[in-house]
């Protein structure tokens, strides 16, 4: 069977973040709703989510396994990647066309630089932490909430669906990873995005596995719709997270 076509690839996995509103389209949470719990951001890269969020008194970390570089590097890595990925996207422009990559790329370069702002004192604080699936530091069941985007499932092989070619995320890590991440979370884990990245989106198959999962272990997996525009609004009903809950 010949492999589907991916949308774009890139050479390497991406260093760049979102802002709260992506999130909010991605999870369907807002920082508001995150008050009074431990939330875990991971991969948060660099990211302004885990600013926002602290700045407005939610007990969040984020992790990711470059926060042991200095800050420098990790701001001059997110503009490389972030140029990288978009003339990677404008390649592939029309079949990107629901997407204004312009302000794609403005809302990555701030919030690029809200996270460089916050980053220094939020490590001396424990909010950025290193470490990278699927093996966190951290207690069983120490987070309230999990939310993971845009590593599981996207950086897998464009055969299995994702933007990686030769990718080690096989589908094994793929369940070691989301079995971490469930593992240091006392209520729900969050997944963003199950789709495929080939031109005409599929449910991801690994997506698939990991909710038969946590659904054999008892727990509740679902997928539930999500409003974040991937550029690309073919079988836009399949656009979801996968939310798992004990």
């Amino acid at each position: 069977m010949t492999t589907p076509e991916p949308l774009f690839t890139v050479n390497a996995m991406q260093f760049f973040g979102r802002e709260p509103a992506d999130y909010q389209a991605m999870f369907g949470i807002g920082i508001p709703d995150l008050t009074g719990q431990r939330v875990l951001d991971c991969p948060a890269g660099p990211g302004s989510f885990v600013a926002h969020a602290a700045a407005q008194g939610v007990d969040v970390v984020g992790v990711d396994p470059l926060y042991d570089r200095p800050l420098m590097e990790l701001l001059d890595r997110g503009r490389r990647d972030v140029r990288h990925t978009i003339d990677r996207m404008r390649l592939n422009r029309e079949r990107l066309a629901d997407l204004d990559l312009e302000a794609y790329e403005r809302s990555k370069l701030r919030a690029l630089d809200a996270f460089g702002r916050d980053f220094t004192r939020g490590v001396a604080l424990g909010r950025y932490v290193a470490a990278s699936l699927p093996h966190l530091p951290f207690p069983d069941r120490h987070f309230h909430r999990t939310l993971s985007a845009h590593l599981l499932f996207t950086y897998s092989d464009p055969a299995q669906g994702g933007i990686l070619p030769g990718s080690p995320f096989t589908p094994m890590w793929h369940l070691q990873a989301a079995g971490e991440l469930m593992r240091v979370t006392l209520e729900e884990l969050r997944l963003y995005p199950t789709t495929t990245r080939w031109a005409t989106p599929t449910r991801h198959p690994v997506a698939e596995q990991v909710a038969r999962m946590f659904q054999e272990q008892g727990m509740n997996a679902r997928f539930e719709a999500s409003t974040f525009a991937r550029g690309n609004h073919m079988n836009d009903h399949l656009n979801a997270c996968l939310v798992v809950t004990r």
